[in-house]
């Protein structure tokens, strides 16, 4: 966990743990997701600063990425 952003890095020392950081930051990405798809449904404007595409590619990006700054490493794969 060296490569961590500094909204990270401050939730860590200020007594977070990985684990329910990485739940707390998943939660608030699939709130936005979720936001930003029903504004658009009624207004496709809505939220022009949400540059991202709110895709299912992109949340599941972020949220892999939430659980490898808490610590998570991919299972082994033997074949």
């Amino acid at each position: 966990m060296t490569d961590i952003s500094a909204l990270d890095r401050y939730a860590y020392e200020h007594g977070h743990d990985p684990l329910s950081w990485a739940e707390y930051i998943t939660g608030s990405l699939i709130d936005v997701h979720l936001t930003v798809i029903e504004a658009r449904l009624d207004d496709p404007g809505a939220f022009p600063g949400y540059s991202i595409e709110p895709t299912i590619q992109a949340l599941a990006s972020r949220i892999v990425g939430a659980l490898l700054d808490a610590g998570w490493t991919r299972p082994e794969i033997t074949p």
